[in-house]
């Protein structure tokens, strides 16, 4: 018997060695930050770590994801048996350090990954008796976006780019670029690239009618070129990019113009002071588009040229300058060519060349309207000339036949936009 008691004791004293003898409370579970930002497409890793100098080999590690109502089982690993459970839909998507578990690091590589795996990982951990976990946060963003464009305006017969830009100038080896009507949601151009190969298909209503470069798509430009644009083509479009891990869109607005100029007026405008006047800028075309752009400017000798109206608004400076009378649009009138501007009360600082120019996409055109100022009317009942009142702005004079009066320089007519003409 006493021959047996060695042999015994070294049977215990292994099973003793294999046992972690740790209480409660001398491990502690930690991740280094608060936020993993991961690029979609590419690898991202969930740090995870347990402080202590040696950890068994049969720690068992647990990654989650938290949803509001589950927790999906990502990974386990079993370091008794050293295997690895992926769960579903993260099958040859994950990966532990598994030379570096013994030191603690319990990290999860998670590769290629998705706008779907955003959220909150668990990181869980069994040692014996022993539980833990901690938590980080995922987020995954865009490796690039499509960048927004302002409305696009094409004439009538020519043609026109619907631009689509990205924020980088490289995509991956391969993607799926595709234009199409908002609504309905008709095919216009798609193009699949992958690599040296491309297919390339056409929408019926656009036949020969539209072009996507390869060689500008893959440095970043998504732009249609739109040939022999029609006044149907005037829509909204859509510009998607597909890469497989990241998609994006955008809108594209077209508005279509047709080919006109400005009529040249009869120069010059003769009015007496006190008088209305409308100093005419007429367009030759009927089909005017929504989002022109008009500008009236007066040119005077020894004065800087002064912005009347810019971009659907009076300029508030010119305005105040101008408080004896007030100044209208025919805003009414606008999608019938009239860009017309109509002075009230005109006075001797009116005199002047106003230049009327008008802007849609490509197209450009501008007209010099001289007006001129006469002196008083007379009143032929009374025989004594009258004028209305004008105010000084600089020092808030009226001047009229009965003399200078003071008045409020405040005083003045605000800008607003007129019925059109009888």
């Amino acid at each position: 018997m006493d021959s047996l008691f060695p042999s015994v004791t070294t049977i215990q004293l292994l099973i003793f060695l294999q046992i972690p003898h740790l209480a409660t409370g001398q491990f502690t579970i930690h991740t280094p930050d608060n936020i993993v930002i991961g690029v979609a497409g590419e690898d991202a890793i969930l740090p995870c770590y347990l402080s202590s100098p040696r950890v068994p080999l049969s720690t068992g590690v647990q990654w989650t994801l938290a949803r509001p109502l589950e927790r999906i089982e990502v990974t386990f690993y079993n370091g008794g048996a050293q295997t690895e459970r992926q769960g579903e839909g993260y099958q040859g998507r994950t990966e532990f350090f598994t030379s570096q578990l013994s030191k603690g690091n319990l990290s999860l590589k998670l590769k290629n990954i998705q706008v779907t795996d955003k959220g909150k990982y668990a990181c869980q951990v069994d040692v014996s008796d022993w539980h833990g976990e901690a938590y980080i946060e995922l987020d995954v963003t865009a490796p690039y976006r499509i960048l927004p464009s302002n409305p696009v305006i094409g004439v009538i017969g020519a043609d026109v780019i619907l631009p689509c830009q990205l924020s980088v100038t490289k995509l991956p080896g391969s993607f799926e670029v595709q234009w199409k009507l908002f609504r309905p949601a008709v095919l216009i151009h798609e193009v699949s690239y992958n690599g040296g190969n491309q297919t390339e298909t056409q929408g019926e209503r656009h036949q020969g009618r539209t072009e996507l470069s390869i060689t500008e798509m893959t440095q970043g430009n998504l732009s249609l070129k739109l040939k022999h644009v029609q006044i149907s083509d005037k829509a909204e479009y859509v510009c998607s990019l597909d890469s497989g891990s990241w998609y994006d869109e955008t809108v594209v607005e077209l508005d279509v113009t047709g080919r006109f100029k400005i009529f040249p007026p009869s120069n010059p405008v003769i009015r007496a002071i006190g008088e209305d006047v409308v100093l005419p800028c007429q367009l030759s075309a009927t089909i005017i588009p929504a989002s022109i752009t008009v500008q009236w400017i007066l040119i005077q000798p020894s004065r800087k040229p002064v912005k009347i109206f810019n971009n659907r608004r009076f300029i508030e400076d010119r305005q105040d300058e101008r408080s004896w009378g007030g100044m209208e649009l025919f805003s009414t009138e606008w999608t019938k060519g009239n860009m017309s501007l109509k002075l009230n009360n005109v006075q001797l600082p009116d005199r002047g060349k106003y230049v009327c120019s008008v802007a849609a996409g490509d197209w450009y055109d501008k007209v010099a309207i001289e007006l001129e100022v006469t002196g008083p009317q007379l009143c032929k009942r009374r025989k004594t000339w009258f004028s209305r009142s004008y105010v000084d702005n600089r020092e808030g004079m009226a001047l009229s036949s009965a003399g200078h009066q003071r008045l409020d320089p405040q005083r003045g007519l605000g800008l607003s936009f007129a019925e059109p003409p009888s």
